[in-house]
């Protein structure tokens, strides 16, 4: 008789209906300057992502590229999840940040303009946030001439537009998989922004700054892990039943005799749409041969 293989794979939507939301705080921040590659700007109350014609408005002054680094650890939002959930029963099906941009800064090294930027994530979090202000940086944490040696392994999380006025901005993150990967494992999490326009001047508050609901907020959403309770076959057809389905989740089965074959070649076999979360099954008809001497192996996806 043939043998039957189950795995279990997620590719997880974000309209979860039972998704919790949990939101990070930032546990450290601060921006680097090309035109003061040696200084350390960590303490101020604002951050920058700057273009390299992008001009402070008061003064007329070009300050170069500026770039933001922030850290956020997700210890406590973790043990939160696995509380909820059950440990390691949840997945991460949502991630935004949110900051306040301030339109017009009150200090001549902030530069002004709407325009594009990209935030990244960045695995390497081995630095230090330092107490530099903008009248008097200091050498104490991370500067400019750090940037080659932090980025050398980062993901996309995005492209995005400043408002170029006061106003609290939420950016809706992509969800690579080095980044997931990070925030499930309770450790730090680091992402960077830089210009992609050449005049963007976005400031925005930092962890400094005295409104605590102004500042870098990381919102991150979880829902509890779609898994197989039970394989049964009868005659050819194969029936998975599954907990933590979702509200209006769409289930695959695929299947293929080949683990190793990538999985836009798998065969999609059953289909199925739920109205109401908590357990389900899927029945896969005439998906098994009994008499093929090949194993076959089934994985349960979720869109």
């Amino acid at each position: 008789m043939q043998q039957i293989t189950t795995i279990l794979l997620f590719l997880v939507a974000a309209n979860f209906s039972r998704a919790v939301i949990f939101t990070n705080s930032a546990s450290a921040d601060a921006f680097v300057r090309s035109n003061a590659p040696t200084a350390n700007y960590g303490g101020t109350g604002a951050l920058s992502v700057s273009g390299s014609s992008a001009t402070n408005t008061a003064t007329g002054a070009t300050n170069g590229i500026a770039d933001t680094f922030i850290r956020f650890n997700t210890f406590s939002m973790t043990t939160n999840f696995n509380s909820l959930f059950g440990t390691n029963n949840w997945v991460v099906s949502g991630a935004k940040l949110q900051v306040t941009e301030v339109g017009t800064p009150n200090n001549g090294i902030f530069d002004q303009g709407k325009g594009g930027f990209e935030i990244r994530w960045v695995a390497n979090t081995n630095w230090t946030e330092g107490t530099g202000m903008p009248n008097t940086p200091t050498t104490d944490g991370i500067v400019w001439t750090n940037e080659p040696a932090l980025l050398t392994n980062t993901a996309s999380l995005g492209f995005f537009t400043n408002a170029a006025a006061n106003a609290t901005l939420l950016f809706t993150f992509a969800l690579p998989a080095p980044f997931i990967g990070r925030l499930q494992s309770g450790n730090d999490v680091g992402i960077f922004l830089m210009a992609t326009d050449a005049k963007t001047g976005m400031t925005f508050n930092s962890k400094s700054f005295g409104t605590v609901t102004a500042r870098p907020l990381l919102e991150i959403s979880a829902a509890p892990r779609p898994g197989i309770i039970s394989v049964n076959l009868a005659g050819t057809n194969v029936i998975l039943s599954a907990t933590n389905g979702a509200n209006g989740g769409t289930y695959f089965i695929l299947s293929s005799t080949n683990l190793a074959q990538p999985l836009n070649q798998w065969m999609p076999v059953a289909t199925n749409v739920l109205n109401a979360g908590g357990n389900f099954s899927i029945t896969a008809t005439n998906a098994a041969n009994p008499n093929s001497p090949a194993q076959q192996f089934f994985i349960l996806q979720t869109q």
